[in-house]
């Protein structure tokens, strides 16, 4: 499972993550961002810029919380950037806290720091590497075997201060123990998976602050026995040059050290030594704008820069009279090796590129904008990634607007119906053409005007008064000699008023005539009726009598039938 996951149902297609992340390891299907773990440095720049806390990390804090119910040892390695993240915290204080939790042991991954900087000091004497290449930041070393494969040989061949501070408490308080490193960056996750257990789990300082506030522990209590390291100056290594301080002076002058911070940095760095313009450096390199200061595990922990490296720098500065750690002068060997982790994906050719700018309405130069809305920096970019499954054509904002412009103007252009457009203010934003035609709007543009000055309409104030939309009014204008069914809407999320306007002039007109011949018809039926009448009852007065005669006769001739029918059943 990827360190970085996603939420599904927050992703609003901002392609804010993609914008910033320097590697384009975010992939975009379905209406949704992924990353593509292969590719993924875990520098977490798309997990600090989601606005919609759309992305978060795989937490490992069941896991730890398992080893401290389950009876098990503990022991933590505590980042030197605490000191800056947590306000008034020192060493006796968060050592203190950590055991309340249940931890058995606390201790600084600086005491793994020195023992990082005595085997890049002896790289160093040695000379045999052309440049050297801090290895303590875990992105960065995934910056080289992934991108810059052809640089491992400069990979200082030591492990991370976290790892090497685990190997140390393994070999002094046992290997059955667990260890947890407590810090800043997502990146130790993926560093502890690759640690041959030298680190059992990490917790980021965003989760041990929540955690710290759910079991009502807080950071005034000093830890009785706490233990202290001796050589404090590694404590310097989270700000920027702070590897290189804790090398000997005289040491130092062997490479030209330079300490580089920031991946767009590095990656400028890295490809001068691909060029092979760089020689004899020595080069501290940390992905992370401001080094190990505040990386994406401390998210919520809000501290302007200077106040976080003013607080390091102090404590870097604190020396205690209590006992050393025992890890301090542990024997462990903390060499690593590194491997080629490139992906090797195939560059599309300029043919295949031109048929995706196509796709994209790129016809000419002039739509080529590389405007960087997508999150690629160039349209050509975008079109690789395209041919490469990992965006989608819809990704391009000047593509889809055209598009979606050119779509709505032929709906208004062609429509029969009148459509207006009003601001809150019901000025004219727009009008298409039936409407020009119907209220002559033709001879000038009248975008921006008062609505009153081609409609006089009570139906708007009312529908502003109520709230409440009208639909399908009949209207007639009499300057113009029109009747409309007009239906006025207002689009509360945009502030605007809608009139769906319907000529329906002739359909009066029509209906008109109609009514007319129908009251003709039957004015002149009426007539008819009437004669009817006259002559029926002059009719009826002449055949009276003989009625009379005839009902006489039927009668007697029905009852001599009957009489006859009796005599014949007897």
């Amino acid at each position: 499972m990827s360190i970085i996951q996603f939420k599904e149902a927050n992703c609003k297609n901002c392609y804010k993550c993609i914008r910033s992340c320097q590697v384009k390891s975010i992939a975009f299907k379905n209406e949704q961002a992924e990353i593509t773990e292969k590719e993924c440095i875990l520098c977490g720049h798309c997990f600090l810029a989601c606005p919609q806390n759309a992305k978060y990390v795989n937490s490992s804090l069941d896991k730890v919380k398992g080893f401290i119910k389950n009876g098990d040892k503990v022991y933590v390695s505590v980042a030197p950037s605490f000191a800056s993240c947590y306000r008034n915290a020192t060493f006796p204080k968060i050592s203190s806290a950590l055991k309340k939790l249940g931890f058995t042991g606390v201790e600084e991954t600086s005491i793994g720091a020195a023992k990082v900087s005595q085997n890049f000091m002896e790289l160093m004497r040695e000379h045999k590497m052309k440049n050297i290449i801090t290895t303590c930041c875990p992105t960065l070393v995934l910056l080289v075997e992934k991108y810059y494969p052809e640089l491992i040989p400069y990979l200082a061949p030591v492990d991370a201060p976290m790892t090497a501070h685990g190997k140390m408490m393994k070999e002094v308080y046992g290997p059955r123990i667990k260890t947890v490193f407590v810090g800043p960056c997502i990146s130790k996750i993926h560093e502890a998976q690759e640690s041959d257990g030298a680190i059992d789990a990490v917790v980021l300082f965003d989760e041990l602050m929540q955690w710290l506030k759910e079991e009502g522990v807080d950071l005034e209590a000093e830890d009785p026995d706490v233990r202290e390291m001796k050589a404090t100056v590694n404590r310097l290594y989270p700000i920027p040059g702070g590897i290189i301080q804790t090398i000997d002076k005289p040491v130092r002058q062997s490479y030209k050290c330079v300490a580089v911070d920031g991946i767009d940095r590095c990656a400028e760095v890295l490809d001068s030594l691909k060029s092979g313009e760089l020689e004899n450096f020595f080069l501290e390199m940390n992905a992370c704008p401001g080094s190990c200061l505040g990386g994406p595990g401390a998210k919520e922990i809000d501290i302007p820069f200077l106040h976080i490296k003013d607080r390091t720098l102090q404590y870097a500065k604190n020396r205690t009279a209590c006992g050393a750690p025992l890890t301090e002068d542990a024997k462990t060997g903390i060499g690593r090796q590194y491997r080629d982790r490139s992906l090797h994906r195939r560059i599309p050719g300029d043919e295949e590129i031109q048929q995706v700018f196509v796709r994209m309405g790129k016809t000419s130069e002039d739509k080529i904008l590389n405007c960087g809305g997508c999150g690629y920096p160039t349209c050509r970019d975008k079109a690789i990634a395209v041919l490469q499954g990992k965006a989608d054509i819809r990704m391009c904002l000047p593509f889809m607007r055209e598009k979606a412009e050119s779509i709505s103007n032929v709906v208004l252009d062609n429509t029969p119906n009148a459509i207006v457009i009003l601001d809150s203010d019901f000025n004219l934003m727009e009008y298409n053409k039936a409407a020009a035609e119907l209220f002559h709007l033709n001879e000038r543009n009248y975008v921006g005007r008062p609505v009153s000055m081609i409609i006089d309409c009570d139906d708007i104030d009312e529908v502003r008064e109520t709230g409440e939309n009208i639909l399908d009014r009949k209207v007639f204008y009499q300057d113009l000699g029109i009747t409309v069914k007009q239906s006025t809407i207002f689009i509360r999320e945009n502030s605007m008023y809608l009139l769906l306007i319907k000529d329906i002039t002739e359909d009066e007109h029509q209906q008109k005539r109609i009514n007319e011949m129908r009251a003709e018809t039957m004015e002149v039926t009426q007539e008819v009726i009437n004669k009817q009448m006259r002559v029926a009852q002059e009719i009826a007065s002449l055949l009276g009598e003989t009625t009379a005669e005839t009902k006489l006769a039927l009668t007697n001739l029905k009852k001599y039938i009957q009489e006859s029918e009796d005599e014949r059943i007897y």
